[in-house]
């Protein structure tokens, strides 16, 4: 049988064709030539997403959704024979095997920080619009200064830093914000140095911090993230009734939930609410559940016990209990399918 000579078709079905493959297929292909990376390039594949992790030398791609796992580039840490290359952006990196059921490519792992900017910026003009997702211990953040200098982590839309006894200081998250410039959210499960400067990330849509430390409730209040999510935080029944206020008078426009932990066991309602005029759950009013999408999983939240009550322009909210966390969610779905 004759070899389809993929090149000689026009763009359009060029496009129909690497559209039904695989996402690792299409990468393979892209690293056939120069001519088959600009055709890729022209032929617009569906945006996929990229999670690069710098403490495990792994890069993923997922899908659209940011649900199903494409392939694997993972550097491996303990050397082996290598059986073939690939040519990215000019830098040969040394591959040791493939894994077609994990769809994985396994590389050695001394070429990470050579390969990790061109195997980018070859992913980046092999798909569509691609986003990156940059997760990051804090204690290597001295050997990846050169690396994340590069334009190309312009593209992060999400960010994670984590770091079990290391704090991170407002210069390094200054450096960090800088560099990569995150459009939609930022997690940082490290500790925070006791002068942190917390209105530096109070603007991302979607925050999540498990070990806020002293934040004052200036800063809460100033707050325009859309979902927080927020840990191990110095407020109060009676700050966070001082918060609750302030939303009613028509501040925080953006916020839809804010979770924090904590609360072992029910607030005390009357500090909580004291000055607000409050209902129990009506089911004519609203739903009993509340769902909520962090980044990819949809979470439901039962409301049944909240205690709901409305800000200046009628926008209704919601304050709950559950297990060790005190959820205030705002209404924008008030029956959830």
């Amino acid at each position: 049988m004759n070899s389809i000579k993929l090149l000689s078709f026009p763009l359009l079905a060029f496009s129909e064709i690497v559209r039904s493959m695989e996402v690792m297929e299409i990468f393979e292909l892209s690293l056939v030539s120069r001519r088959i990376l600009n055709c890729l390039s022209l032929a617009r594949i569906p945006v996929q997403t990229i999670d690069v992790n710098i403490s495990l030398d792994t890069i993923t791609v997922f899908d659209k959704s940011y649900v199903e796992r494409e392939f694997i580039i993972e550097f491996v840490k303990s050397p082996q024979p290598v059986v073939g290359q690939m040519k990215v952006d000019n830098i040969c990196i040394n591959v040791c095997s493939k894994d077609e059921v994990c769809k994985t490519i396994y590389c050695n792992s001394n070429q990470f920080e050579s390969g990790l900017v061109p195997g980018l910026k070859h992913l980046d003009k092999t798909f569509f619009r691609m986003g990156f997702a940059i997760g990051l211990e804090i204690n290597t953040l001295r050997t990846t200064r050169g690396i994340l200098c590069d334009p190309i982590f312009k593209k992060c839309f999400y960010m994670q830093i984590r770091g079990e006894d290391e704090e991170l200081s407002n210069e390094d998250c200054e450096y960090l914000l800088e560099k990569t410039q995150p459009t939609i959210g930022i997690t940082i499960f490290c500790k925070l140095c006791p002068d942190f400067n917390y209105r530096k990330i109070l603007h991302f849509s979607r925050l999540r911090v498990p070990n806020l430390g002293n934040m004052p409730l200036e800063d809460l209040k100033a707050m325009d993230c859309e979902i927080a999510k927020l840990g191990r935080h110095q407020f109060n029944e009676i700050d966070l009734n001082e918060f609750l206020h302030h939303w009613i008078k028509g501040n925080n426009r953006k916020l839809r939930r804010l979770q924090l932990n904590g609360f072992k066991y029910a607030p005390e309602w009357d500090f909580l609410l004291n000055g607000i005029t409050h209902t129990e759950w009506n089911p004519k009013e609203r739903g009993d559940l509340y769902k909520s999408k962090f980044t990819v999983d949809m979470e439901t939240i039962d409301c049944k016990n909240g205690r709901d009550f409305k800000d200046a322009n009628g926008q209704l909210a919601t304050v709950v209990h559950h297990s060790k966390f005190l959820d205030f969610l705002v209404w924008e779905n008030r029956f959830f399918d």
